[in-house]
C-alpha cells in the first residue's frame, strides 16, 4: 500500500482526513487549549447560560454557562484517546486466545471457544454497562479506566474468532509443514509464519472497531459511567443537554455530531483499507 493507493480510494482518503483532523485537535487541546478557545471548560457562568451559537460561542453555551465548543475540545482528550486503549487490550487478548485455539486445537480449542461463546451470548453493550456499574461504583476516581476495561472484556471474543478462523486456513499449508520438518518450534512458527498472516486482517478490523468502540464508550459516558464530573465527555454532554431540549438544542447536538464524525471516519478508513489490502477480508470482518 502506497500514497497512490490511499489517494485513489475515496473512503480511505476521507476517513483519514477526518481522523487526522480530530487527532490534531486533540493534540492542540491537550498541549494548550487556549490556542483554540479563550474559555475554561469547567467555569460556571449562569449569566451566560443557554446562549445560542454565535461568533463568541461557536457551539453556544450550556445550562450552566459553559462554552460547548471548549468542553467538546476538552472531551476529545478522552473520547478520541480512550478507544485506542480499549481496542489495544481487546486485540491483544483476542489475538493470543485465537492463536492458542486455532494453532494447537484439541481440548484447548474446545475450552477457549466455549469461553468465547459465553461472552458472545450476551449483548456486548449491556454486559459492558453491567460490568462498568459493578466495577465503577466503588472506585469513582478510576471509573474511566474501569469502563474502558469493561468494554475490552466484552470486545475481545470477536478478535479471538477472527484470528482463529485465519489460522485454521493457514496452519496446514505446506510451508508450515516444511517449517516443522526444518526443526522450528511452535513459537518460531507462530512468530515467523502465522503472525504475518494476521497483520492485514487485524489492521482492517481494528480500524473498523475503533468506530464501534467510540460509540459504545459514548453510551457508557451517557449513562454516567465514564470519567467523574466535572471532566467533559461527549456522551455525558449529550445526556446533560437533553433536559434543555428543544430550546437549547446545541448542547446535545454538537457533541453528538462530533461522536458521529469520529465513528464515521474510522468506518470509512476501515472500508478503504479492506478494499486495498484484500477485498476478501470483507467476508471475515463481517463475522
Amino acid at each position: 500500500m502506497n500514497l497512490k493507493d490511499i489517494t485513489k480510494n475515496m473512503n480511505l482518503t476521507v476517513g483519514l482526513i477526518i481522523i487526522l483532523s480530530f487527532l490534531i485537535l486533540t493534540i492542540i487541546s491537550t498541549a494548550d487549549l487556549h490556542i483554540l478557545t479563550p474559555y475554561n471548560p469547567n467555569q460556571l457562568n449562569f449569566s451566560q447560560a443557554n446562549i445560542p451559537p454565535s461568533s463568541n460561542h461557536v457551539f453556544g453555551t450550556d445550562q450552566e454557562g459553559r462554552d460547548v465548543f471548549t468542553r467538546s475540545l476538552t472531551a476529545l482528550r478522552i473520547d478520541f484517546s480512550i478507544p485506542f486503549l480499549i481496542v489495544g487490550i481487546s486485540m491483544l487478548i483476542g489475538t493470543i486466545i485465537g492463536i492458542l485455539s486455532g494453532y494447537f486445537g484439541g481440548l484447548l480449542d474446545e475450552a477457549l471457544m466455549r469461553i468465547t461463546d459465553i461472552f458472545l451470548a450476551f449483548p456486548g453493550i449491556l454486559l459492558a454497562l453491567a460490568i462498568s456499574e459493578i466495577l465503577g461504583s466503588t472506585h469513582l476516581s478510576l471509573r474511566l479506566y474501569l469502563s474502558a476495561l469493561a468494554l475490552a472484556i466484552v470486545n475481545w471474543p470477536i478478535y479471538a474468532r477472527l484470528v482463529r478462523a485465519q489460522i485454521l486456513q493457514v496452519k496446514n499449508m505446506q510451508y508450515i509443514t516444511l517449517a516443522k520438518v526444518a526443526g522450528l518450534n511452535n513459537f518460531q512458527i507462530i512468530k515467523k509464519h502465522i503472525i504475518p498472516h494476521l497483520v492485514s486482517l487485524l489492521l482492517v478490523y481494528t480500524t473498523l472497531d475503533m468506530g464501534t468502540i467510540i460509540l459504545n464508550y459514548s453510551i457508557l459516558a451517557f449513562f454516567g459511567l465514564g470519567a467523574p464530573p466535572p471532566t467533559p465527555e461527549l456522551g455525558r454532554m449529550v445526556y446533560d443537554g437533553l433536559s434543555a431540549l428543544p430550546q437549547n438544542w446545541w448542547s446535545s447536538i454538537f457533541p453528538a455530531i462530533i461522536i458521529t464524525l469520529m465513528a464515521l471516519g474510522y468506518s470509512l478508513a476501515g472500508d478503504g483499507l479492506r478494499d486495498i489490502l484484500d477485498p476478501r477480508l470483507g467476508e471475515r470482518t463481517n463475522v
